[in-house]
C-alpha cells in the first residue's frame, strides 16, 4: 500500500490546510474546467492530469443501467471541456482512507449541475465513482441528448 503524501499550504498566517497529493492533483484537474473552451495543450496537459488520477481500471457507477468506462469517463470530460464547462468544487471530504466525497457544479450552455461523487481510491487514483442523490438520472438526460 503506497504512502499518502502530505502537502501543507496556509490559506491564512493563523491556519495550515493540509492537502494530501491525489487532493492537490484533483483539484488541479477541476481547475481545468474553467469556463473557457481548450486548445491543444491544455487538451494534452488535461489528459496528463486525468491519467494521473484515474486508474486504468476505473469504474462509474450505471446511468439507467448502463456502467461508464474509464475511456467514457474521459470522453464525457472532453464533452466538457468542448463546451467551455465551468467546474466549481464545492466540497472535498476523505472518508476514511481509501474514499472521498466530492461535490461539484458543472455550468456550460447545456446545463447546471449539482453533481455528488464518492470516490474509491486505489494506489491513490479513483478506481471507482459512486454517485449520490439524483445525479444519475439528470447524467442520463444529458447523455441521451449528446447522441
Amino acid at each position: 500500500m503506497r504512502k499518502k503524501v502530505v502537502h501543507v499550504v496556509r490559506r491564512s498566517s493563523s491556519m495550515p490546510v493540509i492537502m494530501t497529493t491525489f487532493e492537490q492533483q484533483y483539484r488541479q484537474y477541476l481547475s481545468i474546467f474553467d469556463g473557457e473552451k481548450i486548445d491543444g495543450q491544455a487538451a494534452n496537459r488535461s489528459r496528463e492530469i486525468f491519467n494521473a488520477i484515474y486508474h486504468g481500471n476505473v469504474q462509474s457507477t450505471e446511468y439507467g443501467g448502463y456502467p461508464i468506462n474509464r475511456s467514457q469517463i474521459e470522453h464525457l470530460h472532453k464533452i466538457h471541456l468542448s463546451l467551455g464547462s465551468k467546474i466549481t468544487l464545492i466540497h472535498f471530504r476523505e472518508e476514511g482512507l481509501q474514499a472521498v466525497d466530492v461535490k461539484f457544479q458543472v455550468v456550460n450552455k447545456q446545463e447546471n449541475t449539482i453533481v455528488h461523487n464518492i470516490l474509491t481510491l486505489e494506489d491513490n487514483k479513483i478506481i471507482k465513482v459512486q454517485t449520490r442523490e439524483d445525479y444519475d438520472e439528470e447524467m442520463l438526460d444529458f447523455l441521451l441528448q449528446l447522441a
